[in-house]
């Protein structure tokens, strides 16, 4: 797990001292209870809160984290277009559409060898932008029509297909518009994976300091106890 997790387990752990130690003082030393049940339900009450509330701060960092992941995630859908300065857009709208027509036409290995030189061109984001747009229009019509008509793409298209896609990502980096690649995508996941777990254990850390669990399990031995 990450650092955040080791400083909230760290945090939780003086938590659970600070709560075993409250609670110890409730009791003499053999056990029996030092207040009457109203004023040893009262003090228990509030270092129970106390330790909840902590609990609640320490699911809110893993919230967080989950949120965050999400929040990158949906960035990564974001219109490259958000990239260009009015100008750029203005001049976009201009060439739409003689490039979308030559993304949705050329032959495969054209449009490939087309986004290719646009990037190596280098420092035009307005064709950087309108390329990579339409190409990805191109792709997703040819998977479309795969799907509507029920026959998978021959092995060449296939591969004609992936030469697309990295030649159009290459394109969105270069004006800002960067998708995840797929080590960023199974990190993303490792963190949400990462943050319910540690939601996880820190459910049970709570619910065995605070007798919920010992409460329910006796609850469930007389639930079934004549079965």
């Amino acid at each position: 797990m990450s650092d955040i997790y080791e400083r909230a387990e760290a945090e939780l752990d003086q938590a659970a001292v600070r709560f075993t130690n409250e609670k110890a003082k409730l009791f003499r030393g053999d056990g029996a209870a030092i207040y009457a049940d109203a004023v040893y339900q009262e003090k228990l009450t509030a270092i129970t809160d106390e330790l909840h509330a902590v609990a609640e701060q320490l699911h809110g960092v893993a919230e967080r984290e989950i949120a965050e992941v999400g929040r990158r995630r949906e960035a990564e859908h974001d219109d490259p277009i958000g990239q260009l300065t009015m100008q750029e857009q203005q001049a976009a709208s201009g060439r739409a559409l003689f490039v979308k027509e030559d993304a949705m036409l050329l032959p495969l290995p054209d449009l490939v060898k087309r986004l290719r030189g646009v990037n190596a061109a280098g420092k035009d984001k307005v064709s950087s932008y309108l390329w990579s747009r339409y190409a990805r229009q191109r792709i997703e019509s040819i998977n479309r029509g795969e799907r509507e008509s029920g026959n998978p793409k021959d092995p060449a298209t296939r591969g004609h297909l992936g030469e697309l896609t990295d030649a159009i990502t290459t394109l969105e980096e270069s004006i800002g518009g960067k998708a995840n690649t797929p080590l960023e995508r199974a990190q993303a996941a490792q963190r949400i994976t990462d943050a319910r777990r540690f939601q996880s254990k820190l459910g049970d850390r709570v619910r065995d300091l605070d007798g919920s669990k010992e409460r329910l399990m006796q609850e469930m031995r007389q639930k079934y106890a004549a079965y």
